[in-house]
């Protein structure tokens, strides 16, 4: 206890037992925090996307420059981790990274309240971006802190569904707060869970951040020196000239943007087509929001499953292990057709739940891709966690970012079921990667990085 209270109460604290020690309490602890954390920048997201109308009349914007905000929110919450995760592996901290980044989050929601131009809002949310991001550039990392690679499949797939179970929440809340209290309400509410994680952080959070070379040196080891590496932020990018790499950063980059262009694509789309309010909108979101929670909670039990298969015929695990059974019919079937058959449907006025159901199974299908290819990043390369989480993060944003500002124009030229199915044939084509990377994966990976 003493242990757990100095490492809470000091700004940056040593730490001095292995943290996949602790006691299993403190380990579920951090765990629930950093899954907390990992809810908000999908939330910050998707509770702002039923205001996207509402802003555009009050701040007399277009809606390009409104999509805009969006679109360059998820671009920076891609480019301030390549900076957090450099400072987390480079001062041997994460507490302090938490702290001092939704300190920024937390200003950028207070002045966004009450932004009267666009260029003003646009700006607030890129401070929301840099700030939050650090949510999930070092999330995953801490969880690799206190597990160890046998214990991790499934505290990562909690962490997963809580990214994935911000944006199902944000609509919702969204849309009832935008109906009640104008578009401002919104960010009342982002600026108020700012300072609740400030408090949660400062007076409940340890340090976890384990150095591998510490320990899981050998006797002796610690005699020998050991060199010092100077901070480089730019250093994870280089992480992305390794094709394993950057096949598994963009197969959930693609996966992820296609369902991002599609969020940004129905206040407008489900408004003229169906003419939905905004808190209907909002009540849409529960089925890709479900296809998000139970598709990462399913993903982590094959994952466990698989990989303590191939432990009891192997004798160790390999990364490509976490490239399991449950990712082929989702990259080869489920997710491609689940994009094609979201788009046609509206594009031809269809039944609303027809849209609705096959984006909840595009989600479910997006999570089997999203979490075997970012567990298999975090093994593939020990020690640097947080370091190819955030490269990994950058490539997934540039495609969100990419796909969502130019879906809306795309759809007012030739509709929406032709947008959605060059989304899901880009996301067939890369499946072939993936397959790829099972396969030929440990030939690909070098022996140090």
């Amino acid at each position: 206890m003493n242990t757990y209270l100095r490492s809470v109460l000091v700004l940056r604290p040593e730490v001095h037992v292995d943290p996949r020690t602790i006691p299993t309490w403190r380990k579920r602890w951090t765990l629930t925090l950093v899954t907390i954390f990992a809810i908000i920048p999908g939330f910050c997201s998707t509770i702002y996307l039923p205001a996207l109308e509402a802003i555009t009349a009050e701040l007399d914007s277009s809606s390009i420059m409104v999509t805009l905000s969006n679109s360059l929110y998820m671009l920076f919450i891609g480019i301030a981790p390549i900076f957090y995760s450099s400072i987390s592996d480079h001062w041997h901290i994460r507490r302090s990274v938490y702290f001092f980044t939704f300190v920024i989050y937390t200003i950028g929601s207070l002045c966004a309240i009450f932004a009267t131009d666009i260029n003003v809002l646009l700006g607030m949310r890129i401070l929301q971006a840099v700030g939050i991001s650090s949510a999930w550039a070092i999330g995953a990392g801490s969880v690799a802190d206190i597990y160890s690679v046998e214990e991790r499949g499934r505290p990562l797939s909690i962490y997963f569904a809580g990214s994935f179970a911000g944006p199902v929440l944000g609509p919702l809340i969204g849309g009832f707060l935008v109906e009640q209290w104008d578009w401002p309400s919104v960010f009342w509410m982002l600026f108020v869970i700012g300072c609740i994680l400030l408090l949660l952080i400062a007076f409940t959070m340890e340090e976890t951040y384990r150095d591998e070379a510490r320990w899981n040196a050998l006797p002796g080891d610690d005699e020998k020196p050991v060199a010092k590496r100077t901070m480089n932020p730019l250093a994870s990018l280089a992480l992305l000239r390794h094709p394993f790499v950057m096949i598994s950063a963009t197969a959930t980059g693609l996966a992820f943007g296609g369902m991002f262009a599609i969020e940004n694509m129905i206040p407008s789309l489900y408004t003229t087509t169906y003419g939905m309010s905004s808190g209907m909108i909002g009540l849409t979101f529960i089925s890709p929001g479900l296809g998000e929670i139970v598709g990462s909670l399913f993903s982590g039990h094959v994952s466990h499953f698989f990989l303590h298969r191939a432990i009891a015929k192997r004798g160790h695990p390999i990364p490509e292990d976490r490239l399991a059974m449950n990712l082929w019919p989702a990259a080869f079937l489920l997710n491609p057709l689940a994009f094609c058959l979201w788009g046609w449907p509206v594009q031809l006025n269809w039944n609303v739940w027809v849209s609705i159901i096959m984006f909840g199974v595009q989600t479910f299908a997006m999570v089997q891709i999203f979490n075997p290819c970012l567990a298999y990043l975090v093994d593939a390369v020990p020690g640097r966690g947080a370091s190819v989480t955030a490269a990994a993060n950058l490539v997934r944003m540039i495609w969100a970012c990419v796909l969502s500002l130019i879906a809306n124009p795309m759809t007012e030229a030739v509709g929406p079921g032709w947008v959605t199915f060059l989304f899901g044939m880009l996301n067939l084509v890369w499946a072939f990667l993936i397959l790829l990377l099972k396969v030929k994966g440990k030939s690909m990976r070098p022996d140090t990085l």
